[in-house]
């Protein structure tokens, strides 16, 4: 999901690259400026469009620019070995995060959210039960959502230090 006004640079690479771009659905969300529950609404609506029907969505934001494979993997796996749960969701100390995996039983619920609402509501509701995946160590520091000039710091030299590192 992308607001209108994106233009799509940092996409570039797996736009035009032919094993992931057959894969690849843009969802412009013309209300992305009226919060986070109508970009959350316009990806499971065009999950819901697609075929085959998901049984589960991720949601995932796009200031968290260190989260990895792995720890998406990781919450498929726990969704995959827990069929009785609804919802897989990262914690960093306490504190309840995307990325989060979602079963189909709480697409209504998703759809429902208002304003500037994320999921998180959803994961303390008696109705849906869910596990908490905690990440610690350099883990919870690749949950660094980069909402201030401070994470933005953070990120740069997070950023620096991989580029030099690898």
């Amino acid at each position: 999901m992308v607001r209108p006004d994106d233009p799509l640079v940092w996409l570039q690479e797996v736009r035009h690259d032919p094993r992931f771009s057959s894969q690849l659905h843009i969802v412009v969300c013309e209300e992305a400026s009226l919060g986070m529950s109508y970009s959350i609404r316009a990806g499971v609506d065009a999950a819901l469009s697609s075929l085959p029907k998901p049984d589960a969505v991720m949601i995932g934001l796009g200031d968290q620019p260190f989260v990895t494979a792995a720890m998406v993997r990781r919450l498929f796996a726990v969704i995959g070995d827990r069929p009785e749960i609804d919802f897989a969701a990262s914690s960093v100390d306490g504190v309840v995060m995307p990325p989060a995996v979602l079963r189909n039983t709480m697409f209504g619920a998703l759809r429902g959210l208002k304003g500037d609402m994320g999921a998180r509501k959803l994961f303390g509701s008696p109705e849906y039960a869910g596990e908490i995946v905690k990440f610690d160590g350099e883990d919870a520091e690749l949950l660094l959502d980069v909402d201030d000039e401070n994470s933005l710091r953070v990120a740069e030299r997070r950023y620096r230090y991989f580029r030099d590192h690898s």
